[in-house]
């Protein structure tokens, strides 16, 4: 592929088996970032330390206090997911983008959230967790995020 006033245009010849297309046009932006919290107190309410880089391209910051701050307008899918110790009960996962986008499902010592969203420049996605009247002891939470851009 190549750009051609700013469109796609096919360069099959280029001798790719199984007839695959290269897409040198596209510019993927997408961002995952992992963290840990080693503890949470009783009736506590903390951002998660999301921002160990696993993944990066240009149009995504990671930001120290966690999450990723995307720098081109668009709707992106963000998933989230985490463990903690079983027999924790009470926790709410809160996943902003920039806004309140949602509550994770919880149960038995993990939780899952995906959704699709649209972000302006400039705009971070990043994780809240809440407890209840139990803490939650070491070895504490371990979670990823993603925001993946969604293909024009």
């Amino acid at each position: 592929m190549s750009s051609l006033n700013g469109q796609c245009k096919d360069d099959s010849s280029d001798g790719c088996s199984n007839n695959k297309k290269k897409y040198s046009c596209f510019k993927p932006v997408a961002g995952e970032v992992a963290g840990t919290i080693a503890s949470v107190g009783a009736n506590t309410t903390v951002r998660l330390p999301l921002n160990f880089r696993l993944f990066r391209t240009s149009k995504v910051r990671i930001n120290e206090d966690g999450g990723i701050r995307v720098e081109e307008d668009g709707e992106y899918f963000v998933a989230f997911s985490a463990v903690f110790p079983n027999n924790i009960f009470g926790v709410i996962f809160s996943v902003y983008s920039p806004d309140f986008s949602g509550t994770a499902i919880t149960g038995n010592g993990a939780t899952v959230f995906s959704e699709l969203v649209c972000l302006e420049k400039g705009d971070t996605v990043y994780v809240t967790v809440t407890t209840g009247i139990t803490p939650i002891p070491a070895p504490g939470i371990a979670g990823i995020l993603t925001v993946v851009k969604v293909e024009d």
